[in-house]
C-alpha cells in the first residue's frame, strides 16, 4: 500500500518510526523481564539442594540449574519440585518428569543413555588417541636422533655394541692410569 497525498506519506512515515524505535523497546522489556533476576534462592535442606542441581531453569536465562538461577521462573521451578518430593516422587521419577516436559536439554547433566553416550566415550577416546599420537612421535624423534648420530659419526650411545674404537680407547685410559 503507497501513500498518495502528503498527508498520508507524512502519517505513514510517522508510524514506521514509531514502530521502528518500539519494537527494540519492547523487545528490550521482555528480555528484561526474562532476566529479572530479583529473586531469592530458597533453599531449605541438601536433599533440595541436591535436586535443584539436576535440573536446568528453562526460562532464557543462561544456562543455569534452579539451584542457582535467581529469577522468578526458577523459584516457581522450584516450588514445584518441592511438591513432587512431598508426593514422594523420586529424584529419577523427577529427572524423567523434567524431561517429559522440557526435553532431555533441561537436564544440567545429559542422561547416559542412547547416543548420549557418545558424550561420555568421546572425551576418553579423544585422550586415548592422542596418547597414541604422542608416543608414535615421541619414537619417530627418537629414530631420527640415532639415525643422524650414526650418520655424523659420533660414539655409540651407552648400552650399544661395543667396536674396535671402544677397545683402543679403553687401552689409552689404562694407559694414562698406569703412568
Amino acid at each position: 500500500m503507497k501513500p498518495r497525498t502528503k498527508s498520508d506519506r507524512r502519517a505513514f512515515l510517522q508510524t514506521l518510526l514509531v514502530a521502528v524505535v518500539a519494537a527494540p523497546l519492547a523487545a528490550s522489556s521482555v528480555a528484561r523481564a526474562q532476566m529479572d533476576r530479583s529473586g531469592v534462592l530458597d533453599i531449605r535442606n541438601e536433599e533440595e539442594r541436591r535436586m535443584f542441581t539436576e535440573l536446568q531453569c528453562t526460562c532464557g536465562c543462561p544456562r543455569e540449574s534452579i539451584v542457582t538461577c535467581t529469577c522468578g521462573t526458577a523459584g516457581k521451578f522450584r516450588v514445584e519440585v518441592r511438591g513432587m518430593m512431598a508426593e514422594g516422587m523420586t529424584q529419577e521419577q523427577i529427572k524423567a518428569e523434567w524431561v517429559r516436559r522440557f526435553g532431555p536439554q533441561a537436564l544440567m547433566v545429559p542422561l547416559n543413555q542412547g547416543a548420549n553416550r557418545l558424550l561420555y566415550i568421546a572425551p576418553l577416546v579423544a585422550i586415548i588417541a592422542m596418547a597414541g599420537v604422542v608416543v608414535t612421535l615421541l619414537r619417530r624423534f627418537r629414530r631420527h636422533n640415532d639415525e643422524k648420530t650414526a650418520m655424523a659419526g659420533a660414539p655409540p650411545v651407552a648400552g650399544s655394541k661395543r667396536d674396535d674404537y671402544d677397545d683402543k680407547l679403553d687401552e689409552e685410559l689404562k694407559q694414562l692410569d698406569n703412568e
